[in-house]
């Protein structure tokens, strides 16, 4: 070959790579608690529920789940005419769903399966109705043998007011329950996340039970919670007792409850977490989640103790079995003190879960 053609073909090489760096979308930086991931799924097992999973796990946004009042027919077929002829017609369904606070979020995932090569009906209504001014919307699809189709083309039609849409992603049903890593990677090349417990709440922390397991409070969403920072060897230490009839009570009406162990007041807490934990299970039949055994106070507090204090009286943990009470909606209600009436306690907790 000679120089000039190798010179030629050089900067052709070069202009193509170019052309795919300006193709490739810039990253968005978002905090995690900025993100909604909303998707549309006609069976409660579906791929494009699960491929939401998978980006609320990657992206670690707020899930939802776009409900059309009037449900499908369960019978697939039946459910695809209806769908056939609603696309057909250009009609806007109805959705279940309460409205959307989207000044809460900068980025938003909206999910679709692919049904007659576009969006589906209840997530086309979603795109149509949400607040998207503004905002980084970042459509995804599952499919059956098509492809992508016109779903990208009319999500960004859909979303026309938005402030910017990314590259959509399309993956097909039959694969998408071994697609984690390939939902993880396109999730983290489009976005630069930054935890921000803050703007989550009490849904932003992350925990280790007693055997090793991370447990993050969200969880908890929607039930109502108990924190209780505990001692197996305190003069409260009989409150075990009233708390798990208080956990096996209520669990089912949606009912959680939170076991901190810490050895932070007189030593009251000795032992390992397997010792811990097996002094709980026998001597007093718990059976409500205990995680490792923390600090609540000082340098050394975890996170969620920091914002439990905060949003109540900001005041240090006194004693062992101080508890915060946390409604279904992540705020935290009431702070009891060890020796508070747990008559009281009670109560709040039943009122709590009648609430919607």
């Amino acid at each position: 070959m000679s120089f000039r053609k190798m010179i030629a073909v050089t900067f052709a090489a070069f202009a193509v790579l170019s052309s795919f760096a300006q193709d490739a979308p810039e990253k968005v930086s978002v905090k995690s608690g900025r993100i909604l991931v909303a998707y549309y799924s006609w069976s409660e097992s579906g791929n494009t529920k699960y491929a939401a999973e998978q980006i609320q796990k990657s992206s670690g946004g707020e899930l939802l789940e776009i409900k059309p009042k009037n449900a499908y027919p369960k019978d697939y077929s039946a459910c695809l005419a209806q769908a056939q002829k609603e696309i057909r017609d250009g009609v806007r369904v109805e959705l279940a769903n309460e409205p959307v606070d989207f000044r809460k979020y900068d980025v938003v995932f909206i999910g679709s399966p692919n049904w007659f090569g576009t969006v589906a009906p209840p997530a086309a209504s979603f795109f149509a109705s949400a607040g998207l001014a503004g905002k980084t919307v970042i459509p995804f699809f599952t499919y059956g043998s098509g492809g992508m189709q016109n779903c990208e083309r009319d999500a960004k039609k859909l979303a026309e007011k938005a402030g910017k849409v990314l590259p959509a992603k399309a993956i097909r049903g039959a694969n998408v329950r071994e697609a984690d890593k390939e939902i993880a990677d396109w999730v983290g090349s489009m976005l630069d996340v930054t935890k921000d417990a803050a703007a989550s709440g009490f849904y932003g922390f992350e925990l280790k039970s007693w055997d090793g397991k991370d447990v993050k409070t969200a969880d908890f969403k929607g039930r109502v919670v108990l924190v209780v920072n505990t001692a197996t060897r305190c003069g409260f230490t009989p409150q075990y007792e009233r708390l798990e009839k208080l956990y096996k009570e209520y669990h089912d009406k949606g009912f959680e409850l939170i076991d901190i162990p810490c050895n932070q007041f007189g030593g009251q807490a000795p032992g390992s977490d397997e010792e811990i934990n097996t002094f709980c299970t026998s001597r007093y039949s718990t059976t409500f989640p205990r995680m490792t055994k923390c600090d609540v106070n000082g340098e050394k507090q975890i996170p969620l103790y920091k914002f439990l204090k905060e949003e109540t009286n900001k005041a240090d943990i006194r004693w062992n079995f101080t508890k915060f009470l946390v409604d279904r909606n992540g705020k935290v209600v009431k702070r009891f003190e060890s020796g508070d009436s747990l008559d009281e306690l009670e109560k709040l907790i039943k009122s709590l879960l009648e609430q919607k």
